[in-house]
């Protein structure tokens, strides 16, 4: 495989999916875009959501009409591929999705250029798509109605800019300091001109202290002055940059719960850690390059001052170095991208493989799955070197360009001292110090201004989590404070996680009373744990109501609601700290006897009077140091301690004996609460007063029964 090189030009640019199942949206985005219709993968998701299972063909036809696009779906042999339309989509692997923008013969070979939405863009042998290349391609072009426009939603850095309290104040401060340095730097050269032509001539002792003095206290001033600009951009970026990293984990902090779902952990880390980028620029970036632009502009024009062309020949070789990072920018925002998104599938990897520790032990898999993260580790490894080869020739073109120049300017110099022309030694002492200011200078606000234009590459990623809608409990809406007394209806609710995926929830009626302990059962897949969600409010149904008291949940308030009721997931976990603190979920001013005595209603506080520390026992993230059954009981705890009136468990006593279930049962007997399991264990289910059946997203048998009037063996 051929990667992408200098004078590789692609009309395509790629667009990397966010999303495991994303990956025909990324496609469908990038051909969008190559048609000159400006619009991101952010806006396409939020209004064709893929499927968790991913995008099928059959979609993506769908969405490709609605945008603009006439569709055409081929099937056709490897060597056919030349004949395709491009750029176009090739089913990829039987799972996936990529862009075919080209094929050619190099030499003896031919070539496809490939985007993969997982990867990178390549010069793929078509011996190797063969390896890849299902037989399936969709050909896409601009149908009678398609219209070029700038649909984008981007996050802008004034965004941030805005929010961001103290900057204004601290640049403000940091102008006037650096005003003193600028002052020293544009007059350390002529110091360095009096002394040569005018003291060391006349041999004037006195006039050479003078100098020295003044120029010793100056120094002094400009010491005092670079201190404090020092200490006030530190105060400036550590504040600055608590502030936005705090604003963006609130922010992320109120996605919905599907939001994570679809993506990998390390891919949202390292999203968050885009922050840094952009806290650096903010607080000294931007500051640096307003004052090494108006130092370089000063000294340029000392330089013209003292000698036009030698000022043109340092101006030139500038203007050159800047063309040539121009060049690079795109080659090496590619080559960052890459870096950054291989190092989170490597972090998703190495903490997947964590948390499966135990399972990898027990199968003897640590060797094979050490293989699958050093395969990743080796990709993100790759990038770096992409990265630090780009790095590597701008750092030798650099050293070329301005060793050239330097050269050149100090041979035309003395040549110009010789020859008597208007300069002075001095005056090239000094020309030469000046124009090492103003390469020190140019140079860095070339850096900064290409950073700024990087800057987007973070601002893209980071935008995943500005622009995403928070979770709808979190909205404008008025929140009540009436108090729950445990009535919940659905009223023909359908629910499907995608417009392309059959329906989950399917007109799904229920009515659960005040009080009840409702059991529901049925086959895994038929929908149980999408009805537990949208039962707590964490998805909202595509159609029907959720009623709450007889009110829907909008208007009884989600927060009201979430702060009244209580559950027990499959997928709970504890946090790291102890005990009381996971009963109390870290609670500000947690009432013990509250702890004891939810502890004691889960069947958990005799387990925990026998631990050494009691309740002040710490426990890892995962609740490692306890058992199934003790990790499951605190996580009980933990839902009774809020002293809900509505309890939902999802497999909540799975790992529970018969005895401690037995106990916990009795214990939320007597509170009273409405209670509703999903469960497929027998005694579970004879617990309940009532037993109902979901299966294909339907209700069956929905009679209210006594307990154990069911035969549960036929459930």
């Amino acid at each position: 495989m051929l990667e992408l090189g200098l004078f590789t030009r692609s009309r395509i640019r790629l667009v990397r999916q966010s999303e495991i199942s994303e990956c025909g949206l990324a496609c469908l985005t990038m051909i969008a875009n190559y048609h000159d219709l400006d619009i991101d993968l952010g806006t396409l998701r939020r209004r064709y959501t893929p499927s968790l299972r991913g995008t099928a063909l059959r979609s993506l036809i769908g969405i490709a009409d609605r945008i603009g696009l006439t569709p055409r779906a081929v099937k056709l042999p490897l060597d056919e591929l030349s004949n395709l339309h491009v750029p176009c989509i090739l089913h990829w692997d039987m799972n996936h999705f990529v862009v075919l923008e080209e094929v050619k013969s190099r030499r003896d070979r031919v070539l496809a250029l490939i985007h993969n939405p997982d990867g990178r863009s390549i010069w793929m042998p078509i011996e190797q798509v063969s390896d890849h290349f299902t037989g399936v391609a969709l050909e896409l072009r601009p149908s009678d109605n398609f219209e070029t426009t700038d649909e984008r939603q981007r996050l802008r850095l004034r965004q941030l800019w805005r929010r961001m309290t103290g900057l204004k104040r601290a640049l403000l401060q940091v102008i006037v300091l650096s005003i003193v340095l600028q002052a020293y730097v544009l007059a350390l050269p002529y110091y360095m001109q009096i002394a040569v032509d005018t003291a060391l001539p006349a041999l004037d002792q006195n006039l050479l202290a003078v100098l020295a003095i003044g120029f010793f206290l100056f120094t002094l001033i400009n010491a005092g002055a670079s201190l404090l600009r020092s200490f006030v951009l530190l105060v400036a970026g550590t504040t600055i940059g608590y502030g936005l990293a705090s604003n963006i984990a609130r922010r992320l902090f109120r996605l919905p719960v599907d939001w994570f779902e679809k993506r990998e952990t390390g891919d949202v880390l390292s999203r968050f850690q885009s922050v840094t980028p952009i806290q650096t620029l903010l607080t000294q970036g931007a500051i640096a390059a307003f004052i090494d632009g108006t130092l370089a502009l000063l000294t340029l024009a000392m330089m013209f001052w003292y000698n036009a062309v030698l000022a043109s020949i340092a101006l030139f070789a500038f203007a050159l170095w800047v063309i040539l990072r121009l060049i690079w920018f795109s080659l090496e925002r590619d080559a960052q991208q890459d870096a950054i998104i291989s190092h989170g599938k490597e972090q998703s990897t190495l903490i997947e493989t964590l948390r499966g520790i135990t399972t990898l032990r027990l199968f003897g898999r640590e060797t094979m799955r050490h293989a699958v993260w050093q395969a990743k580790l080796t990709d993100a490894v790759n990038a770096d070197v992409r990265l630090s080869r780009i790095r590597i020739w701008q750092s030798t073109a650099n050293l070329l360009v301005f060793g050239l120049e330097n050269v050149l300017t100090i041979w035309l110099a003395i040549g110009f001292v010789m020859e008597g022309a208007g300069l002075s030694i001095g005056m090239v002492f000094a020309y030469i110090a000046y124009k090492q200011q103003f390469v020190q200078k140019a140079l860095t606000l070339v850096d900064q201004a290409i950073a700024l234009k990087m800057l987007g590459l973070h601002l893209e990623r980071l935008s995943d989590i500005a622009l995403s809608d928070e979770d709808k409990s979190f909205g404008p809406t008025e929140e009540s404070e009436t108090e729950l007394k445990g009535h919940l209806e659905l009223r023909s609710v359908f629910y499907r996680y995608s417009p392309s995926d059959p329906m989950v929830l399917d007109g799904v009626d229920l009515i659960v009373e005040p009080g009840e302990h409702l059991a529901i059962t049925g086959p895994s897949g038929s929908g149980k744990s999408t009805l537990v969600k949208v039962l707590l409010g964490l998805v909202e149904p595509h159609s029907g109501e959720f009623l709450v008291d007889g009110l829907p949940l909008s208007r009884f308030g989600h927060k009201n609601y979430h702060r009244q009721i209580a559950a027990v997931l499959q997928e709970d976990t504890l946090f790291a700290g102890t005990l009381a603190d996971n009963i109390a979920l870290f609670d500000d001013e947690p009432e013990m006897d509250r702890i004891t005595a939810s502890a004691a209603a889960a069947s958990v506080h005799e387990d925990i009077l026998r631990m050494p520390m009691q309740y002040e026992t710490l426990v890892g993230d995962m609740g490692s140091t306890l058992s199934g059954g003790q990790k499951q009981r605190v996580i009980m705890a933990r839902a009774l301690y809020c002293q809900p009136k509505v309890l939902i468990m999802d497999e909540g006593t799975a790992h529970l004996d018969a005895a401690h279930e037995k106990a916990v049962n009795e214990a939320i007997n007597a509170m009273g609460i409405t209670r509703l399991i999903i469960a497929h264990r027998k005694e579970t289910i004879e617990m309940a007063s009532r037993i109902l059946v979901l299966s294909n997203g339907k209700f069956h048998d929905p009679k209210r029964a006594s307990r154990g009037s069911h035969d549960i063996s036929d459930l």
